[in-house]
């Protein structure tokens, strides 16, 4: 606790306004909320104004001193005799105390100003040899002579926004000394509106009640909400202002969240408008009618804190009874079960089971606790299967298997028994990291159920899943044909299975190379997701499939989002159940969209986040995350890191891509500068993804293969290419295929055409990757070469890149080879037989690229080689990312 400083979080632009005011003006007004930092930045501004010219005198108005006349210059001198006359005497101590310079009068908090001081200060501003900075709160009522102060222009008027999330993430990371995970950044963020204020308060709790932790270098909250006991007074009213009704209604909120209007009226008559004008509450319009929510989102966990235990369950049976009685649309699991708990009496397992299935994403503390309570009620083969999913995905997947296999020993229905051996193939694949064991229980299973015996789909559906994900995505296209041929829709008895093979249909179509086919098929099993037919997790999945292909076709995906609370999941858009907190982007494929667009630098937080999200729990994408992340930190030159991320966070056998491990391999010795080993590993990985059935992700590879030298790069790796390309629709992945071969071939009319159409699809670096290729591949000065100049430069300025240095020549081709291999430390003599020259012409390559680049030695020349390489700067036709794969 005592090392958690809190920053001066200066906003240079409002720090800037405030001193122009100043200097130029007659000065400023300050105009935010509570907690939003006015006091900081009159510290900030005072400190910056020059002391021999400005002589600062402050005082600050206060809620009791209101009465008062001229309270708030009671601070700086007595106030006596005529009052009439006190106005002149504060302008002359003002000038006496300034001497030779200029006064400055601060006054804080200005709307609990009286009016005679609010007047006074309203004379003053008429003064120009006065300058004033005075803060008020714009969420309470201002004196009007203090209103007058902006509205007749006599002061500029600032306004103080909150912080944005990017502020939000520097505030907290300025606390804590290292980086936050961005999901903890929008929880904190939500949480607090922005406020500063609150943000360095719930930091500074955070930490000291062990719910801010420190995982793999970033910092994660953990844990509900809870909020430092002196922030209580900032929100409620005093104790006596609350009446046994308003704290009722309060109560409801607290165990419910939003709640219709008529539920609240029925356990608190009459006390919504009450609280409203107390600012604790607020209502809202819906298609339902009229939604009564707590006014701030810290709320509900004061109001939390302050129910006791016998009111909470009186309450909850109120609102059990209000919700029959009234009708109408019936509040979500999520928030009936929370009723019943209170109420210490559930009234329907199935209630608790619906609601642990809907929050086990993000909340499989809470989601085990309602499974646990619903089991002891309903033994049945769901409710054992919801329990072993939240046990799963709390981080203790052996205990489920073992609640798995005892109720298939016990359960007396086939049905019940083929879904539970069902559940327990997929657990043991996520558990154990073996999906082609699973796949040969789930064989097995379907050998003694027929295709009609009751819980039959749900072996194919399972099934279906495993193969995906032990790479074998054409034997997964044809289960969940056969089970999708038995139930055509998603509506029907056999809807959520129908609905998980859709997904992974969509998935496999784009592995194989048909991601036209897949984009359909994926529009439609989201819509049906997101309509409401599947389960939350399910939806988000169906997003998370339709982005993959997205990506995959021309790169203008709809990224999922996920919780801000674990963000292990993708999930749909909009609230996350039982919470009032938003969804956010889902850093998986945040970072993988990045590395696709060789945005290496960009990509690493978002993965190395995500890496660590799947650590935990079923872990389904934590081989992807894996590899992306060891590929984006060897894309930036750092081989060492990325090679620390493959050995403790390995990609496994539970993956939907193959070749993960040997692609990710190739890139971090291909960044050593060992392209012959990185040629040799990414032939490994273009041979898993054939064998695989692949062709989308043979295609990928084979292109980042085609970067290396020719020496290293698989044999016939151009037919191979071009064998792809007749199994592959996907244009992004086509454009940059034959871009590279376009390169290899130095073809610069391929090479142009190829950028254009990389330009048009919004893939700006790729792009001008082939562009800047194009204006050096058999140069000349025709029309080809214009518009390949002009294209380069543009994309150049939209990514933000400087203009080459056009007093160094380009390197040609071989000297980029001798240059990116001596930048990785190989000697001469390794350079001339991989090369394939001799080591006196190895050296006198290096003598002009030195010249050229204006530097002397080898480690000018790694130094300037791997700073190109993090800004994806190509310095020729063989560019140092061309070697980092």
């Amino acid at each position: 606790m005592d090392r958690i400083r809190t920053p001066l979080v200066a906003r240079s632009g409002l720090v800037q306004q405030i001193i122009t005011a100043l200097t130029t003006d007659r000065g400023a007004v300050l105009v935010g909320q509570r907690g939003t930092g006015r006091t900081t930045l009159v510290e900030i501004v005072t400190r910056q104004l020059s002391t021999d010219r400005y002589a600062v005198t402050r005082t600050t108005a206060t809620e009791a001193g209101r009465p008062i006349p001229f309270g708030p210059f009671c601070q700086l001198f007595p106030v006596t005799g005529d009052l009439a006359l006190v106005p002149g005497r504060i302008r002359a101590e003002l000038v006496r105390r300034g001497r030779s310079r200029t006064p400055l009068l601060v006054v804080e908090d200005a709307h609990w100003m009286d009016d005679r001081s609010a007047s006074t200060l309203l004379g003053l501003a008429h003064d120009s040899h006065i300058r004033l900075m005075v803060t008020t709160r714009a969420d309470v009522a201002t004196p009007d002579a203090v209103v007058a102060l902006w509205k007749d222009r006599h002061l500029r008027r600032v306004d103080l926004p909150p912080l944005d999330p990017a502020e939000t993430a520097t505030l907290m990371q300025a606390m804590l000394g290292h980086a936050v995970a961005s999901t903890t950044v929008q929880l904190v963020y939500q949480w607090t509106g922005g406020n500063p204020r609150l943000a360095t308060e719930l930091v500074r709790h955070g930490t000291a009640t062990g719910r801010l932790v420190r995982d793999r270098g970033l910092w994660w909250w953990r844990g509900p909400l809870s909020v430092p006991p002196h922030l209580v007074e900032l929100f409620l009213p005093e104790p006596n202002r609350l009446t046994p009704t308003h704290r009722d209604a309060l109560a409801a909120l607290a165990v419910s969240d939003d709640l219709p209007i008529e539920l609240v009226d029925r356990v608190a008559p009459a006390a919504v408008e009450e609280l409203e004008d107390l600012d604790l509450l607020r209502t809202t319009d819906t298609e339902d009618g009229v939604s009564v929510g707590f006014s701030h989102p810290l709320l509900q966990a004061i109001a939390w804190a302050q129910v006791s235990p016998a009111r909470r369950r009186r309450v909850a049976s109120a609102l059990v009874e209000a919700a029959h009685e009234v009708g109408g649309t019936a509040p979500d699991p999520v928030t009936v079960a929370r009723w019943q708990v209170a109420v210490g009496a559930p009234v329907t397992g199935a209630v608790l089971t619906d609601a642990a299935r809907r929050i086990r994403s993000h909340d499989p503390e809470q989601a085990l606790r309602l499974a646990r309570i619903a089991f002891g009620r309903d033994r049945s083969a769901r409710a054992t299967v919801v329990l072993a999913d939240a046990l799963a995905e709390r981080g203790t997947g052996r205990e489920a298997q073992s609640i798995l296999y005892q109720a298939t020993a016990s359960d007396r229905s086939a049905a019940g028994r083929i879904v539970l051996s069902a559940a327990l193939a997929l657990h043991r694949c996520a558990t154990e990291r073996d999906p082609a064991s699973a796949h040969a229980d789930l064989r097995a299973l379907r050998a003694v159920a027929s295709l009609d015996a009751p819980g039959a789909d749900v072996v194919d559906g399972a099934d279906a899943l495993v193969l995906l994900v032990g790479q074998r995505p054409a034997e997964a296209i044809r289960v969940a044909d056969r089970l999708l041929h038995r139930l055509p829709g998603a509506g029907s008895a056999g809807g959520s299975s129908a609905l998980r093979c859709r997904i992974v249909r969509t998935v496999a179509l784009a592995l194989v190379g048909r991601t036209d086919e897949a984009a359909a098929a994926g529009a439609a099993v989201a819509a049906d997701a997101g309509g409401g037919a599947g389960a939350p997790d399910t939806a988000g999945l169906a997003a998370a499939a339709l982005a993959l292909v997205g990506l995959w076709r021309d790169g203008s995906a709809s990224l999922p989002v996920t919780d801000p609370i674990l963000g292990r999941w993708p999930r749909p858009p909009g609230t996350v159940p039982g919470t009032r907190l938003r969804a956010v982007d889902w850093p998986l494929l945040v970072g993988y969209a990045r590395l696709l667009r060789a945005e290496y630098p960009a990509a690493i937080a978002p993965l190395r986040e995500a890496l660590a999200q799947q650590a935990v729990g079923f872990r389904p994408f934590r081989s992807e995350a894996s590899a992306w992340l060891a590929v984006s930190l060897a894309g930036t030159g750092r081989p060492d890191d990325a090679q620390r991320v493959l050995d403790v966070e390995p990609p496994d056998r539970l993956a939907v891509l193959p070749g993960l491990r040997p692609w990710a391999d190739g890139a971090v010795a291909a960044a050593r500068g060992d392209t012959r080993s990185a040629g040799r590993r990414l032939e490994e990985a273009v041979a898993a993804a054939h064998t695989a059935g692949c062709w989308s992700v043979e295609l990928q590879y084979l292109t980042w293969a085609a970067r290396l030298p020719p020496a290293d790069q698989p044999v016939a790796l151009a037919d191979r290419v071009a064998r792809c390309l007749r199994y592959v629709d996907a244009r992004r992945l086509v454009t940059e295929a034959r871009g590279e071969l376009a390169l290899l071939s130095r073809d610069r009319a391929g090479l142009l055409e190829h950028a254009t159409r990389l330009a048009e699809m919004g893939l700006h670096r790729p792009a001008w990757r082939l562009a800047e290729a194009a204006t050096w591949v058999l140069p000349g000065r025709d029309q080809d070469y214009a518009r390949a100049v002009a294209l380069a430069g543009r994309l150049r300025g939209a990514l933000g890149l400087p203009a080459p240095n056009l007093a160094s020549p380009t390197l040609t081709a071989r000297e980029n080879e001798v240059a990116a291999l001596a930048a990785t430390g190989l000697p001469n003599r390794e350079i001339a037989t991989r090369l394939v020259v001799s080591a006196r012409t190895v050296e006198s390559h290096l003598a002009r690229v030195y010249r050229k680049l204006g530097i002397g030695s080898r480690r000018e020349l790694r130094a300037d080689w791997f700073s190109r390489a993090a800004e994806g700067v190509p310095g020729s036709p063989t560019t140092p990312d061309t070697y980092l794969v």
